[in-house]
């Protein structure tokens, strides 16, 4: 097995997994929404509320970095 077909193989696991793992950012996002408007009159629930959009927001940056670098790499060693 060549190297090209190696990296081709290992992004294409990789490009599999990245939507579930965005899917549950965005969850884990929209329960620290729902948390920060329903617990608004508490901070400590506030403060959690915002941890959690905040977490989930760095989160889906970060994955959705990753499938971009991917997608770079892949079109740059012609592994379609």
């Amino acid at each position: 097995m060549s190297f090209a077909a190696l990296v081709g193989k290992f992004i294409g696991l990789i490009n599999t997994i990245i939507p579930l793992l965005v899917a549950i950012a965005l969850v884990f996002f929209f329960i620290g929404l729902v948390r920060f408007i329903y617990e608004s009159s508490d901070s400590h629930g506030h403060a959690e509320g915002k941890e959690l959009i905040v977490w989930g927001l760095v989160a889906m940056f970060v994955l959705v970095s990753v499938w971009g670098i991917l997608a770079t790499m892949r079109e740059a060693l012609n592994l379609y």
